[in-house]
């Protein structure tokens, strides 16, 4: 017996969370023949999380370099990886030299904390020829001028940042722009100037041409109108692509230089944090200015959200992700008619991928409810796929996890929803168990096939956990994700019901008498309404959680999401917003209710957990409230591993105190 067979395994603690190392950022080689990397680690010593690059060479497995730093991209033309790391305490896009195994510094990147939206990308690109960098830069003068500003002056509609550890809580007056840097030379330049954001680069396969996103609408801070422009380098020329879209994402020039591919939404009110509406493909044609949607055209319609798109090298294709059903999955199209055509991913969750300059080859990154981050390749001749990476073998040797099982159910208007069950780890058929059900963010989120830390410490403690995609969901289709626009808490609510009742029904394990209900943002939002609709949860855990929309409206870095999802100006719509706050029920609530919160949440700002802790304490319901100095909103990777392993010891402690399983 080998010594992997002989390990005694365990169920999973917070202790183990603190070995457990993610993968991102995967990049090929001009040749494809070397692979980089990004793995992310606890470092508990700082209280941080810490990025490393790691090079490897693709036939041997055999690891080349490693080094602090993050977002490396590969030359087009030669063994060199651009990558963000900091110099002298300014990040900085550096270039290493695979080759001669040294880096060199070579612009410096000034973030604005202005918020342009989630889907906007911060990023920086190399030019085709490979002579060239563009990225997304502030002016460092403009970041000096206000860093130090102990007087807020306020006199504009989107002043908060998104806030959080190391962000200030209101923006400041810098800008991003388009910027360029000479490989070889060292020498950058500006590209665009003005009173407008840009961001989403993509370089045309001349290296003469920057396709780019920026909203230069009247009023930017109040709509979400972002468009299509691209700026001619020899020229200075800006030319507007678009003008007829509610929001435009995520260009990519064809290698041909004949589109400009794109992700759009139709609608001109519109939300920079989730918004109902799907983003569809699009291309555009250079030529001649037209467009066409390659995800809806007549008899072809995948109705599915896209994102991440990029252009096959040497063919007439888009690849791009989509979730469906729980699974995010690498779909492609050709820019004729016809239906999308699925590449890779089953019962998985594929986070991102690259493909090779030689088109023969994709690297791309996946998990799944029992598997950490892991890089792949594929290759699409023989359409099979062989794994790189090995970052699960140690917790799988180590420790007990547990696999989510799929179920449909009928809800209350017969409309089909999907859901999960995770068992308790050693699980024994004789005892009965409680269960605690975990409701997604959004609300358009998708729950699926992915490794969850917090569903897997639940059931290591003994719960079983019940994940559910309840109308406004995506992945399920555009009449589905829009299911809870103007109902917040109506139908939704009813199909998270109907799921607890069929997992009982379904599972003899589970103890009906011990249930506990917790969610993050929007499910910290509907953990709040579900307290106060029944009392048959014995405890609840609301994370990040909207308590009041009429007040949310007002103070949340988001208020185009009430505007989006309740129809227009909050200011006509007070009766709507309070009809679906939990707070106008919250004298309903028996439930004994812990209130995490990010002390410097600008998302959902964190009155919005003391209005709801007052109310419950003034009603005398058992209730604690923790803030988190410094933090921002929810489970981001900026959460500290203090504060987040504090958090999941508060979630395990809080459900123990009432939750006891009993014997059959």
């Amino acid at each position: 017996m080998s010594e992997v067979q002989n390990i005694v395994k365990h169920t999973l603690t917070i202790d183990d969370l603190q070995h457990l190392r993610m993968v991102s950022g995967a990049s090929l080689s001009a040749d494809g023949k070397l692979l980089a990397y990004v793995t992310t680690k606890v470092v508990m010593e700082e209280n941080a999380h810490k990025d490393f690059i790691t090079i490897i060479e693709l036939s041997t497995k055999k690891e080349i370099n490693v080094w602090e730093g993050s977002a490396p991209q590969w030359s087009p033309v030669a063994n060199e990886v651009a990558y963000l790391a900091d110099h002298n305490g300014v990040n900085y896009i550096w270039i290493y030299s695979a080759d001669k195994a040294i880096s060199k510094p070579l612009a410096p990147v000034y973030e604005s904390h202005y918020f342009m939206g989630h889907l906007a990308i911060k990023n920086f690109a190399w030019s085709p020829n490979g002579q060239h960098i563009a990225y997304v830069s502030a002016d460092a003068a403009s970041i000096v001028e206000t860093a130090d500003d102990n007087v807020k002056v306020i006199d504009r509609l989107l002043y908060k940042t998104k806030g959080g550890r190391g962000r200030p809580l209101i923006t400041d007056e810098a800008l991003s722009h388009l910027w360029v840097a000479d490989v070889n030379a060292g020498e950058t330049r500006l590209i665009t100037a003005g009173e407008y954001n840009e961001h989403s680069i993509s370089w045309s396969p001349d290296s003469t041409q920057i396709a780019f996103v920026s909203n230069r609408s009247e009023n930017p801070d109040n709509n979400q109108l972002h468009d299509l422009w691209s700026a001619d380098l020899p020229s200075g020329n800006i030319t507007r692509h678009t003008n007829n879209f509610g929001t435009v994402y995520q260009p990519a020039w064809s290698p041909d230089g004949r589109y400009i591919a794109f992700l759009a939404t139709l609608n001109k009110v519109s939300t920079n944090d989730s918004p109902a509406e799907d983003t569809r493909l699009y291309i555009i044609a250079c030529r001649d200015g037209s467009v066409r949607c390659l995800t809806h055209s007549p008899g072809h319609i995948f109705d599915r959200r896209i994102e991440q798109i990029s252009w096959h090298p040497k063919a007439d294709e888009i690849y791009f992700t989509a979730g469906s059903e729980g699974t995010t999955a690498i779909y492609k199209a050709g820019i004729n008619a016809g239906d999308a055509e699925h590449v890779e991913g089953k019962d998985c969750h594929i986070l991102e991928y690259a493909i090779s300059q030689a088109g023969d080859t994709m690297c791309f990154i996946s998990t799944d409810t029992t598997h950490l981050t892991e890089i792949f390749l594929h290759n699409s001749g023989t359409k099979t796929s062989r794994q790189v990476t090995n970052n699960s073998n140690s917790l799988l040797q180590q420790c007990h996890i547990q696999e989510a099982k799929t179920f449909w159910f009928k809800s209350f208007d017969d409309k089909h929803i999907q859901g999960w069950v995770i068992k308790p780890a050693n699980f024994n058929a004789a005892e009965k168990y409680p269960l605690v059900l975990v409701i997604h963010g959004g609300p358009h989120n998708m729950f699926g096939y992915e490794f969850e830390e917090r569903m897997q410490l639940l059931s290591a403690n003994g719960y079983g956990v019940l994940f559910i995609n309840p109308r406004g969901s995506s992945g399920y289709g555009q009449a589905f994700s829009n299911g809870c626009v103007l109902n917040w808490g109506g139908g939704d609510y009813k199909d998270l019901m109907a799921g607890v009742d069929t997992a009982i029904e379904n599972n003899a394990w589970i103890n009906a008498d011990l249930l506990g209900v917790t969610g993050q943002s929007y499910g910290g939002f509907m953990t709040n309404w579900i307290i106060t609709q029944t009392n048959r949860f014995k405890a609840a855990l609301v994370d990040g959680g909207i308590s009041n929309l009429v007040s949310f409206a007002g103070t949340s870095l988001y208020h185009s999401l009430m505007e989006a999802e309740f129809n227009g100006s909050a200011y006509d719509n007070f009766s709507l917003l309070w009809q679906w706050s939990p707070l106008r029920n919250v004298k309903n609530v028996t439930t004994p209710t812990l209130i995490v919160h990010g002390q410097a949440d600008n998302e959902v700002p964190l009155s919005q957990a003391e209005e709801m802790y007052v109310a419950l304490k003034k009603m005398g319901v058992e209730s604690t409230m923790v803030q988190y100095t410094g933090e921002g909103h929810g489970w981001r990777p900026d959460l500290t591993p203090h504060n987040r392993y504090d958090l999941l010891q508060r979630t395990i402690n809080w459900f123990g105190k009432y939750l006891v399983k009993t014997q059959l």
